[in-house]
């Protein structure tokens, strides 16, 4: 089976929330442990495109369940958007409502475009340059423990735009796997980061983990 196909039937049902409710019984995949799915209205951060830089920094996550959990901190810069967008607002670092975390702040959260400003060209507008490719960073990898996942995490909108586009500092664990858990550094990764340049892999590219890819070589699985 082409991955291309096994994507369209996981990750990317995150769009489903678009028409489902917080009480639905959740998809298989990787989505399947996230739990309170919410579409949130206002000015978000989207994060899907970008890489990270650990800074060294613990950051508490809710876990799936309750309680909360440490993992490593990185700092990923975000393009920004007003809109509605899928939240899970008793995940991340979210506390239980679409309300901005604070003055100046915002939640990073998701909603699938096809095109994204991204840091690896500069944040050019055009769009070859703004183009979302989805790519498999292979087991073999060992990305499962330094991916970054942001979905539902606080950002801090930053004073000026870069190359003209708005974009807010978004703090998100590495090695969480949507539901508080930790992932195996052997654990496949999926990431629209980086435009299929199989390099992204290994610099805390935002993703989630894909377990169902076994041990299926890095591929572009092409626009999201």
């Amino acid at each position: 089976m082409k991955m291309k196909t096994i994507i369209d039937g996981s990750v990317l049902l995150l769009s489903i929330a678009m028409v489902g409710s917080a009480s639905a019984k959740p998809p298989p995949g990787p989505i399947g442990s996230l739990y309170g799915l919410r579409i949130c209205k206002g000015t978000y951060a989207l994060c899907a495109a970008s890489t990270c830089t650990p800074n060294g920094h613990m950051i508490q996550v809710n876990v799936a369940g309750g309680g909360t959990a440490l993992f490593p901190e990185a700092s990923c810069k975000c393009p920004v958007y007003t809109g509605a967008a899928i939240a899970d607002p008793d995940g991340g670092n979210m506390k239980g409502t679409c309300e901005p975390p604070g003055p100046g702040r915002i939640w990073s959260l998701y909603f699938p475009r096809s095109h994204i400003p991204q840091a690896i060209n500069g944040w050019r507008r055009t769009p070859e340059d703004t183009e979302v490719d989805i790519q498999l960073c292979s087991a073999s990898e060992n990305v499962g423990n330094t991916f970054a996942n942001c979905f539902s995490f606080a950002c801090t909108l930053d004073e000026e735009r870069t190359n003209g586009v708005r974009t807010a500092t978004c703090l998100c664990p590495l090695g969480e796997g949507l539901n508080g858990k930790a992932v195996n550094a052997d654990t496949p990764v999926l990431t629209p980061a980086g435009q299929c340049d199989s390099d992204i892999c290994t610099q805390h590219p935002v993703g989630a983990p894909f377990t169902d890819a076994g041990d299926a070589p890095n591929e572009c699985l092409g626009p999201e």
